[in-house]
């Protein structure tokens, strides 16, 4: 039996390609587009009139009346103008890839569903906001490995100065203050503790925010077991696989010696700090290092799962945050997306790990 389409295509009837006509249409389908997306895992609602976020916001709330507007994740974002729910997708350089990563999985809660719309396609090759189906990327696994990672779980390293300095590691994307929108110490360390973060200040205020977590969630819905870590994101070999497996996909000799540059400044600071220092990192639950051939085997994994479909103005596209990973190819010249979420869904196995 062949797998489903990633994403499912949804498309308007004529001209019936207005806000107001998608909104209708999404009210009238309801409940089908609730089994669909369990069934394909991800929607794209493409030819519609979405010009502006607050377009997007409107439609969204549609399908999901309470979105979220809390955001603790590692991409600088910013709320759009005009709308209460709708954040640019990220505000990371476009020469920089985003790996795959199911939003803000670190967190005990994580949005079930995730939205992104296109408000300006990209100009450049490159730019797609890539796919890839996690309940795949499980059973692709070499079982070895995919055991050793479910039998010890993973434990997420973040270091954050209190203000990012000028010159600073690839992977450090803000200070503390800029994450928490707060000077006080005493702040940070109550919200850390309302996501079951753990927080360790060092010296000069910098601070080291560490959790454990399941590698493998079950899907709240449908019961399938899910790969469902931030491991492609924070382990610190990120930058140079990533940009390797981009120059093995395009040929670009660019991302082949962007490559070996972000190789050696990386290996730079884990010589000069160690691995559990660095801006973000991840090691299983036990403390003990990943090996990095299973990351790259897990690396391996992603990209023969992913999917890399081109933008157009207006596209909306919404994803089940517990089975679809997202990521971002780099890109030059312009482009807009922006992005909304639902709110935070516990996961099955947070209670069963040992955050202390």
């Amino acid at each position: 039996m062949s797998e489903p389409t990633l994403p499912l295509t949804i498309r308007p009837e004529g001209d019936r390609n207005s806000v107001d006509d998608l909104k209708q249409w999404i009210f009238d389908h309801k409940e089908w587009l609730d089994e669909k997306l369990l069934e394909h895992g991800a929607i794209l609602f493409r030819g519609f009139s979405i010009e502006e976020g607050i377009h997007f916001q409107e439609a969204v709330q549609c399908i999901e009346p309470e979105l979220c507007d809390e955001y603790r994740g590692t991409s600088p974002r910013t709320l759009i103008p005009g709308t209460q729910f709708v954040f640019s997708a990220s505000e990371l350089p476009p020469r920089y890839p985003i790996p795959q990563h199911l939003e803000m999985s670190f967190l005990p809660s994580p949005p079930h569903r995730i939205f992104f719309c296109c408000l300006q396609p990209p100009t450049s090759t490159g730019g797609e906001t890539s796919l890839c189906d996690y309940r795949k990327v499980y059973k692709d696994l070499d079982p070895k490995i995919r055991q050793e990672f479910e039998d010890k779980g993973v434990m997420y390293i973040r270091n954050y100065p209190k203000k990012k300095p000028l010159f600073s590691e690839p992977l450090l994307m803000k200070g503390w203050k800029d994450l928490f929108d707060t000077e006080d110490k005493s702040k940070v360390e109550r919200e850390l503790k309302t996501t079951n973060l753990n927080s360790t200040w060092k010296k000069n205020d910098d601070v080291c925010i560490s959790s454990k977590a399941a590698a493998v969630e079950i899907h709240p819905q449908t019961g399938d077991k899910i790969w469902f870590n931030h491991l492609a994101v924070f382990h610190y070999s990120m930058m140079y696989e990533e940009f390797s497996h981009i120059y093995k996909r395009l040929g670009s000799l660019y991302y082949f010696f962007f490559s070996w540059i972000m190789w050696i400044v990386q290996m730079t600071f884990l010589l000069l700090k160690g691995p559990n220092n660095l801006a973000m990192h991840t090691c299983f639950g036990d403390g003990t290092q990943i090996p990095q051939k299973y990351v790259s085997h897990v690396r391996n994994v992603l990209y023969k799962n992913m999917i890399f479909e081109r933008w157009q103005k207006g596209d909306i596209i919404m994803i089940d945050n517990f089975r679809i990973s997202h990521g971002r190819q780099p890109y030059t010249g312009k482009r807009k997306i922006v992005v909304a979420w639902s709110k935070p869904h516990l996961k099955p196995s947070f209670a069963k790990i040992d955050t202390d």
